[in-house]
């Protein structure tokens, strides 16, 4: 059990293509944050540096665009919140009621529409800010806090927007060299020189990503028309690709193999010179509704000048269907608010602010079972002792020899660089990572000098620990949700996917490899939540009998969905040609 959890950690630790680019940048921004803290005397540093985290995604355009949206975002806040602090500033019962209803409003938001986690952000926001009014009962001082807390945010904003803007990843750049990667798989697999479990991963990863980058392309006109189009079509046409080499892995290696292992290469070689790919002269003659014409397929439609198949965006409602029928989504609130107030009370009575990250964890680990949130609870917990120990090591070992804010500059970035590349790993342990730069940050960025004092290190220990100890308490005795309803409801998903595959590939070809992206996220993020069932207690947990006949279930769609994603043939094989 011990060796399987440290062989995945190790695997998810592993680089993969963008991640150090976008590690350094990350880093580089907390460094450059610190500068412009420290300089004019921002508050918080912490905190700023902690969103540069959130916001900076793979490519500059989303990042821009979340940068912006986020100052708006919480501009309208913070203006709501000069009027309800001017309201409640007196009445420490008015500030309790409106945090509650703040909280359980947000918290629902975010757990039955796409607003998604940002609802938990919002939430946490307007109770920091009510809670904090306790310890300045001064109008004016109150209003001077909260123009504080918006320039917490607006300035990292301001740098991530420039940043990009200067030296972030283009969109277009990211999106070729995915699709380069994905060719020199599909190559390498043909000639046997790479695992299953990497066309599985890669093929785990949909085409989501690339296609929002596509609408940025599109939004701000970053490509001519006639380009985007043939993008948007590659980004199918290479998924499609490794579908069909991946029904070829238990194939012995034949010389239809070594030519089209030669025509990815040579396409993936044209892309990286920035043209498209050239059409390949086969000599091999192909079967008909085999894998190896499928790809041959695929590629001479990369090379074409054909106008690509229109696929029906599918309109995403903003809030869930259940929404108001589910009483999950009450539960969640309720719960995360409960669990939020019983923290405040804890550290106001024994008078102990500096655990107020207590609080803070009850908002950021709430999700919606008991499983996911026991898993990031314990992510929280790793990651604040591992940044509160390279904060302890600054603090009493470098922090009595830095003279000038740069030497600062470069232990936040050394931290924040290891913090960002695992952030940047899987689910199973980004959450990690952001702790990791949060914890340090924390302990570290103390005023605008240099400071040597390790209680912040220990209040911070303490919060999150008492934090986890209510949350767990919480989630597990009130309204516990197991990760197998979840996991129900999306092995039934993946079974009407694989229905509608069914109907599409004698339909429309491109909508077909689109649906098979689907279902391919769908079966990772199964595998995923199948996994968070043994963390949960063992009154809440499915008997073994239950988790054996997941487990099979699980493992016979991913079988059904590798032998019907691309052939046809009989009636388990379906075709995309």
């Amino acid at each position: 059990m011990t060796s399987s959890i440290w062989s995945r950690v190790k695997a998810d630790l592993r680089p993969f293509s963008g991640r150090w680019e976008q590690s350094w940048r990350i880093a580089l921004l907390c460094a450059l944050m610190t500068l412009v803290a420290m300089t004019y005397q921002i508050p918080e540093a912490a905190i700023s540096c902690y969103v540069i985290f959130f916001v900076m995604k793979s490519d500059a355009a989303e990042s821009t665009v979340l940068a912006l949206a986020l100052v708006v975002l919480v501009s309208i806040v913070i203006l709501a919140l000069v009027g309800l602090v001017n309201l409640t500033i007196d009445s420490p019962p008015a500030r309790l009621t409106a945090l509650v209803v703040s909280s359980l409003f947000f918290l629902f938001l975010g757990a039955a529409s796409r607003l998604g986690p940002l609802g938990g952000i919002i939430a946490l926001v307007i109770a920091f800010v009510l809670t904090l009014l306790m310890y300045v009962p001064v109008g004016e001082l109150a209003t001077r806090a909260l123009l504080y807390a918006w320039l917490m945010v607006a300035a990292p904003m301001a740098l991530v927007v420039g940043f990009n803007l200067l030296v972030g990843r283009q969109p277009k750049h990211v999106l070729v060299n995915e699709l380069i990667e994905r060719l020199q798989l599909a190559a390498m697999a043909l000639e046997g020189q790479a695992p299953t479990t990497a066309l599985r991963q890669n093929l785990a990863l949909g085409v989501e990503a690339q296609q929002k980058r596509l609408k940025w392309l599109k939004a701000f006109h970053l490509v001519p028309t006639a380009t985007y189009k043939w993008l948007d079509a590659a980004v199918l046409q290479s998924y499609r690709i490794l579908l069909a080499v991946l029904a070829l892995r238990n194939q012995q290696q034949t010389e239809h193999n070594v030519e089209l292992a030669a025509a990815c290469r040579a396409a993936a070689h044209d892309l990286a010179q920035g043209r498209r790919p050239q059409l390949w002269s086969f000599t091999q003659s192909y079967t008909t509704n085999s894998a190896a014409h499928e790809i041959k397929t695929a590629l001479m439609a990369l090379a074409s000048e054909d106008k690509p198949p229109v696929i029906p965006e599918e309109k995403r409602p903003f809030f869930a269907a259940d929404a108001l029928t589910n009483p999950i989504y009450q539960q969640i609130a309720i719960k995360a608010t409960g669990a939020a107030v019983l923290c405040y009370l804890i550290y106001s009575a024994i008078d102990w602010q500096g655990i107020h990250t207590a609080m803070i964890t009850c908002y950021v680990a709430a999700l919606g079972s008991t499983g996911e949130t026991i898993h990031k609870l314990f992510l929280r917990i790793v990651g604040c002792l591992i940044g509160a120990l390279f904060g302890a090591v600054v603090l009493l070992l470098f922090m009595p020899y830095m003279t000038s804010v740069g030497a600062l500059m470069i232990a936040v970035f050394a931290v924040c660089l290891l913090a960002a590349w695992v952030a940047l790993g899987s689910e199973r342990i980004s959450y990690a990572g952001i702790q990791i730069a949060f914890a340090f940050l924390l302990i570290t960025l103390q005023g605008f000098g240099p400071d040597i004092d390790l209680s912040v290190a220990r209040d911070r220990v303490v919060g999150i620990l008492l934090g986890n100890v209510v949350m767990y308490l919480v989630f597990t005795h009130i309204w516990p949700q197991s990760v197998m309803r979840s996991v129900q409801r999306r092995l039934q998903v993946i079974e009407n996917k694989l229905q509608t595959l069914r109907q599409q590939s004698t339909q429309n070809k491109a909508a077909a490899v689109q649906c098979a992206a689907g279902i391919a996220q769908e079966l990772a993020w199964v595998k995923y939540e199948f996994g968070l069932v043994l963390l949960e207690p063992n009154d809440l947990r499915p008997a073994a009998t239950v988790i054996k006949q997941t487990r099979a279930q699980i493992k016979q769609l991913q079988q059904r969905f590798e032998q019907r994603g691309l052939l046809t043939g009989g009636s388990e094989k379906l075709a995309l040609v």
